[in-house]
């Protein structure tokens, strides 16, 4: 027959460099019975990563980086092919290398001319390249000699009863070998060989799932280098120590459609709790406080001149203030430190930038991204410095950055872990000090405060899988397991309140990230590394998916901004509300009716948030005999009055009332909404004859018509 050909050139195709990878990828298997797999001692170097991301490039039509030595390979895609060889050798793949170790040649003869020839064969029929584990050794012998490569077409020979198998092999690129399988004597079975002269037991299929993100290295998004760009009036300081984005201007519009915005109206940066926040520019304090129900909570607000013009930052989320209103700061200056208050799910710091006279369609007046303003930052330090010496180093846990040699000496920032750190001095002289039990180095955080860090606590730059800017967060208890999956063993139990730093290429766990049957590898706060479930972990102001139930209150029931009874009410919502449950099903459906548990729902009109799993039966559960109880607490504007989609005065406008009409008020406590009537600052949820929702200003409303 013809030679069938799936277009995937050796030499187009695939990588020009050798398979010489010589690294230990910090990856084991915790599996039952006490036993694990080292995922070093399986193959050897990166041929599986190599044969994944060289058809990740074939599928997209991209021709991949022409390098000819691992020694030049962009970091970038070191990562990426880390990751790929990670994602070539799930369990189900490692456990069948194992099995096809130990089977007899007889046995295994078999199951390659009855099972995997043909469903090769299928594949390669389709045009689709197929990635194969070849089988070198028996039972105990060294399983690195065991290899991956990639099948890209086939030719049979009836007459000599052979298959020729072409392939992309890592080990021996720019070259085109093949494997041979003979089945021209019946007595012995088959006869398998390869090209370049290795020996070869057998082969088998290996699943292969394309990912869309392999690296183009091309500048991302976020790439902190000068570029040309339009001179802008003035710049802003980086406020914070980490340069982890973790939520872009305008990101999420689901998210924020119900509080009547097109996208989120700021920018989150990462900042674990108790970080230091600085004043992103020079300026004076025209607020400082937590007013009550604010979605912002403890925030800092900032009023600077530059010129003509005038503008305003806005700190959020914050957990302690270190300014007070009327007095003047400077740019770099330490203002606050981050946490978690508002409506925040994680800790992280929010930063507004308003500009007088300035508008962005969709958002209250001034509204304007800050990132053009803060991305070529750059911060000059007070006291003179080591140059730097082009080492990073990352932060193996949450540490301290002090201010001189040792642990007696000042705290000056603290870091989360993950975060890298660029090294002062010269490389020569702290390459080897790097990882060192009482050794110290002088380091610059990305918001340019200097100062000293255990060498025993930071990691080198060159990792498998080493920290990224990502940082997620878990939407309940999430399970750390010892790999990609609930057989694995559980190593940890994590909470919504622990930033948990991705680890390996940021833009391919993105494309995992909500996904049902997807893993993320991460490191906690404390620098214990593991897998959790990309479905049940999220960025900032982005929502868990549907967990395909549907709950509904048996009170009037407060939807709060974080699963406890402090936490600022969003909406309020009746017994004839349906609500959406998000997250694990599972543990939804074990919450639900149990004291001091909560859910984490969407409302009709899409808000999203956590309500008192007590105060909710499920749709299989009996309804109420009775009507819904309404509520019986009528009040009326005093004048024109607006109904906006948060308690506070800077919140989008969504509709509003005439004097003297009739507003229902929906809240959980009836008498502590009356006793709200007509006080400054307090805030009222209530509900219009014709649907509209909103909360309105309690001090512009009576109990009677005037």
């Amino acid at each position: 027959m013809s030679p069938i050909s799936t277009n995937f050139s050796y030499d187009q195709h695939g990588f020009h460099f050798v398979n010489s990878f010589k690294l230990d990828l910090p990856v084991k298997f915790q599996l039952p019975f006490e036993t694990s797999i080292d995922l070093s001692k399986v193959v050897f170097g990166l041929c599986g990563g190599m044969c994944f991301s060289a058809l990740d490039y074939f599928n997209l039509g991209v021709i991949p980086p022409k390098v000819d030595e691992v020694s030049k390979l962009d970091r970038t895609l070191f990562i990426y092919l880390c990751e790929r060889q990670l994602d070539s050798l799930k369990i189900s793949t490692l456990l069948k290398v194992f099995d096809w170790m130990m089977m007899e040649d007889q046995k295994l003869a078999a199951s390659l001319s009855h099972y995997e020839i043909p469903k090769l064969r299928r594949a390669l029929d389709k045009g689709k390249p197929a990635v194969l584990a070849l089988i070198r050794v028996r039972g105990g012998d060294d399983p690195t000699q065991n290899h991956q490569v990639l099948a890209t077409g086939y030719e049979y020979l009836p007459d000599e009863k052979k298959y020729l198998i072409s392939l992309y092999d890592p080990n021996h690129p720019r070259k085109e070998p093949y494997i041979t399988v003979d089945f021209s004597n019946s007595n012995s079975g088959l006869k398998i060989e390869q090209s370049t002269g290795e020996f070869l037991r057998g082969f088998f299929v290996i699943p292969y799932v394309a990912r869309k993100t392999p690296p183009f290295l091309t500048p991302k998004a976020h790439s902190f280098a000068m570029a040309a760009r339009a001179i802008l009036p003035f710049q802003l300081c980086w406020p914070v120590d980490s340069r982890r984005v973790n939520q872009d201007f305008g990101a999420n519009p689901d998210t924020y459609k119900p509080f009547g915005l097109p996208g989120h109206e700021g920018i989150d940066l990462f900042a674990p709790s108790g970080a230091n926040i600085y004043a992103a520019a020079s300026g004076e304090v025209t607020d400082a406080g937590h007013p009550k129900g604010h979605p912002y909570g403890l925030q800092i607000r900032l009023k600077h001149t530059e010129g003509d013009i005038v503008y305003h930052t806005i700190y959020a989320h914050l957990s302690e203030s270190l300014v007070n209103k009327g007095q003047r700061v400077t740019a770099g200056e330490l203002i606050g430190t981050a946490d978690n208050t508002g409506n925040s799910f994680g800790s992280h710091l929010h930063l507004t930038l308003k500009i007088d006279g300035a508008k962005t369609s969709g958002y209250p007046a001034g509204i304007v991204d800050p990132w053009p303003y803060l991305k070529g930052s750059i911060s000059v330090p007070d006291i003179p410095l080591p140059a730097e010496s082009g080492l990073i180093v990352y932060t193996s846990m949450a540490m301290n950055l002090r201010s001189g040699l040792g642990l007696d000496h000042s705290i000056a920032a603290l870091l989360p872990a993950g975060e890298a750190l660029n090294l002062l001095g010269e490389a020569e002289h702290l390459q080897p000090k790097i990882g060192v039990q009482d050794e110290w180095l002088q380091v610059k955080t990305s918001a340019g405060t200097a100062g000293y860090v255990a060498a025993w606590l930071v990691q080198e730059n060159m990792q498998a899988f080493p920290p990224s800017d990502m940082v997620v967060y878990p939407f309940d208890k999430v399970n750390l397991r010892s790999g990609p999956g609930t057989a694995f063993a559980l190593l940890d139990t994590l909470t919504l309140a622990d930033p948990l730093t991705v680890l390996g290429d940021p833009d391919l766990a993105q494309t995992k990230l909500g996904k049902q049957g997807e893993w993320l590898q991460i490191q906690t706060p404390a620098g214990c590394r593991g897998f959790v479930a990309a479905w049940l972990v999220h960025l900032t102001g982005q929502s868990a998916p549907a967990a395909g139930l549907v709950v509904y209150p048996t009170v009037v029931l407060n939807v709060r901004a974080r699963p406890s009874m402090d936490g600022n009410i969003i909406t309020v919502v009746q017994t004839d509300d349906v609500l959406e449950v998000l997250g694990s099903k599972e543990q939804a459906l074990a919450n639900i009716g149990q004291e001091e548990q909560w859910l984490n729902v969407r409302t009709a009109v899409k808000f999203v948030g956590y309500v008192a799993a007590w105060l909710v039966r499920s749709s299989t559960d009996a309804p109420p005999q009775t009507p819904p109880v309404t509520t019986d607490l009528v009040v009326y504007p005093t004048d024109e009055i607006n109904m906006r989609a948060q308690p506070a005065l800077n919140a989008p406008r969504i509709g509003g009332a005439h004097r003297n009409e009739p507003l229902q008020v929906i809240e959980a406590d009836l008498n502590a909404a009356t006793e709200k009537i007509g006080k400054a600052d307090l805030w009222i949820y209530a509900e219009r004859k014709e649907g509209t929702r909103g909360w309105i200003s309690a001090w512009l409303v009576r109990a009677v018509p005037v």
